[in-house]
């Protein structure tokens, strides 16, 4: 006998409200776990109805009893990929005249099966940039895959990239809107998940399946073993969840402003060991390409996104947070001879991808000098200097942060006094 399945509430409530304005009705006759009819065939899923499909588990998952009316299947997902490759340079470099024609009209001739087309007509919902983000992700993930020797399917990669986040609409939208960065361990622990939400809804829906929920699965894992949500290392993060892996990256670089080549120069070069080596040179040489394109606007480089103030102060966070690291490090390496197992992997992960991140700092020149001296140096320096000087600090402070916040995930789970251990390291390194 089948379980009965509960309704999260976060995905209904989205569902309620793209009901109002959209057609929203039941697929099949939406049955509770007790045999009860909550809804017949055809009908309306809206507000009203929603008390009743909370109150009762169903005999099935909600998201296979129910179709969004003239969903984004219905949108020509080809003609946003070609809007996309339009507005973005570097994206058309990466996926190439040939291969970018025969993507959008893969994406044209892809099947989306109706419960397929629902959810990412629902994702879609959540935002004007939602369906961009979703067929970028798609248009580069496939784009990639298909340039490397033994890549994935296009077809699976095509499918996983539109379907990678689907694992957020299970997620408390104000845990999602707060911004990465000012989420608590504890509301991080909620966006880390999607992954495996959004595996598990993909798993068994049809047009999906095992090999796009694993995709899925993974595509915030890295090489190095600080994604997660497994925290996956080397070969054990199959090649279809490093290409979608790298291609979130890649599309979190072009909806982040303006240099979008040069914020991908310099997000390859910084962290080695991170992403799949094959894929990295790939967008090495399309953003050096893009970088120097004699067709970019004039004023491409000489835009600077901070003033020279503010980069004085993520000099002044990066050179600090890396000093005391440095300060610290022999006394953290100590520690590890008396570690519990937990802990002494931890910290080691945590050691390499922090020294990563001094060898980066000091291939740019930023430690060679005080902060104070620096301050008067970058003044001196022509905006395209400055703007690199910029676009690294700002690369260096998010991957600190990043490692700041997979320690404390983490050490949840580790016994009390490693995880004091944790603590005191994550407090030396941040910037």
């Amino acid at each position: 006998m089948t379980e009965a399945v509960e309704v999260n509430h976060h995905y209904l409530d989205r569902v309620v409200a793209l009901s109002e304005n959209s057609g929203v009705e039941a697929s099949e006759d939406i049955i509770a776990g007790n045999g009860m009819k909550l809804l017949a065939k055809g009908a309306r899923i809206d507000a009203r109805a929603k008390e009743r499909l909370l109150e009762y588990k169903l005999t099935k998952p909600l998201e296979s009893m129910m179709r969004v009316v003239e969903g984004v299947g219905s949108r020509k997902i080809d003609r946003v990929a070609e809007s996309l490759i339009d507005r973005h340079p570097l994206l058309s470099r990466l996926c190439g005249a040939a291969t970018g024609k025969l993507l959008t009209t893969s994406l044209r001739d892809l099947i989306l099966t109706p419960q397929v087309d629902s959810l990412l007509s629902l994702y879609a919902s959540q935002g004007p940039s939602k369906l961009d983000h979703a067929v970028g992700i798609s248009l580069l993930s496939a784009a990639m895959g298909n340039e490397i020797a033994n890549g994935p399917p296009m077809d699976l990669m095509l499918m996983s990239g539109l379907l990678h986040d689907v694992g957020e609409l299970y997620i408390d939208p104000a845990i999602l809107s707060a911004g990465g960065a000012q989420l608590s361990p504890q509301q991080w622990k909620h966006v880390a998940a999607h992954p495996i939400v959004g595996s598990r809804v993909l798993k068994d829906m049809p047009g999906a399946g095992p090999k796009v929920a694993q995709a899925v699965l993974h595509h915030h894992e890295r090489l190095d073993g600080f994604g997660y949500p497994a925290g996956l290392r080397a070969d054990a993060l199959p090649m279809a969840g490093q290409v979608l892996a790298m291609a979130e990256m890649l599309m979190g670089l072009l909806e982040a402003g303006q240099h979008h080549a040069e914020r991908a120069e310099v997000a390859v070069k910084l962290i080695p060991g991170e992403f799949n080596r094959a894929l990295l040179d790939k967008v090495a040489t399309a953003a050096h390409a893009e970088s120097k394109n004699p067709k970019r606007p004039a004023n491409g480089h000489a835009e600077l996104e901070s003033s020279i103030s503010e980069l004085t102060e993520r000099v002044t966070a990066v050179y600090g947070a890396l000093l005391r690291f440095r300060q610290h490090r022999d006394t953290i390496q100590a520690q590890l001879a008396t570690a519990s197992a937990p802990l002494q992997t931890l910290l080691q992960h945590a050691l390499e991808r922090c020294h990563r991140i001094c060898m980066a700092f000091s291939s740019t020149g930023l430690d060679s000098h005080r902060p104070e001296q620096l301050t008067a140096e970058l003044a001196d320096l022509d905006r395209t200097v400055q703007l690199e000087v910029s676009l690294v600090l700002r690369e260096l402070q998010w991957r600190l942060w990043e490692l700041q916040r997979e320690m404390a995930l983490r050490s949840e789970q580790l016994a009390p006094g490693d995880s004091a251990v944790v603590k005191q390291f994550i407090h030396i390194t941040t910037a």
